[in-house]
């Protein structure tokens, strides 16, 4: 019996699975992986030392927990595959994106225990933000092994499922909007006279410095914010003119755009 079998082996996949064996969450035999890419599985394997399967239905079956790591479009595919061999026994975790515990309940056999859960990019570096909705079966068990597991990629957060779409649009979308503004500060670096790389570690040691106070300070970020705002000084003149350039309504904007998208999935 596999402790956990990952249906998709994709990026994510690959995070969950670097940091379950970093931590010895899990052995490496202990873990099997399927996908359509070979080409990919025989790289997980070679880097991870993991098992591979022939198909979704034979690295689901009889393993403690399936962990579905398929594109959203896909998701329904790889259920009607697997529900034959799935058990109340096991736990089912979906990383699909806008796919609800109802939607993969009602595939799979009666009484399956079912977590849905939204982790982000950071997942990669073991720094990740976790947020865990639970379906209808999903008892003490199940919620216990999904925390355990995302435990092992940084911070974990239960919402209601109702909200997890919310919150996907904040966090889970959430690396690539800092990764937008942290290219656009290097560039307006470079614009005004600054070496490329020197500005690119300004700009990330800034960002995680106000991470970390935002995080251990426990202030509101509007707080900081004035920390760091003298009268008639430069922040204010900046913060001006991003008000003026309409950020944040840019951002409210964005957010509104990707929640819209996972309901449409």
């Amino acid at each position: 019996m596999s402790k956990i079998a990952f249906m998709g082996a994709g990026k994510m996949a690959e995070a969950i699975l670097k940091q379950l064996l970093r931590v010895g969450w899990a052995e490496k035999e202990e873990t099997v992986l399927s996908d359509v890419d070979m080409a990919r599985l025989e790289m997980m394997a070679a880097a991870y030392g993991a098992n591979t399967a022939a198909s979704n239905l034979d690295a689901a079956r009889d393993a403690e927990i399936i962990l579905l790591a398929v594109k959203p479009q896909k998701l329904e595919d790889v259920l009607r595959e697997i529900s034959s061999v799935v058990n109340e026994s096991q736990t089912v975790i979906s990383i699909a994106m806008g796919k609800s515990t109802e939607f993969i309940e009602a595939l799979l056999p009666d009484g399956s225990p079912v977590v849905r859960v939204m982790p982000n990019n950071p997942a990669m570096v073991g720094a990740a933000v976790s947020v865990l909705s639970y379906g209808r079966n999903a008892g003490d068990t199940a919620r216990d092994k999904a925390r355990e597991i995302f435990s092992c990629l940084g911070d974990v957060y239960e919402l209601d499922e109702k909200l997890q779409d919310e919150a996907m649009a904040i966090s889970g979308c959430g690396p690539a909007y800092f990764y937008v503004l942290a290219e656009a500060l290097c560039d307006a670096g470079v614009r005004l006279g600054l070496d490329r790389a020197l500005t690119l570690k300004l700009v990330t040691g800034t960002m995680i410095g106000a991470g970390m106070m935002l995080r251990d300070s426990g202030q509101h970020p509007a707080h900081l914010k004035d920390m760091v705002t003298s009268p008639g000084g430069s922040t204010i003149a900046a913060l001006e003119a991003l008000d003026e350039a309409g950020l944040r309504n840019a951002f409210y904007k964005a957010v509104t755009a990707a929640w819209r998208r996972a309901k449409e999935v």
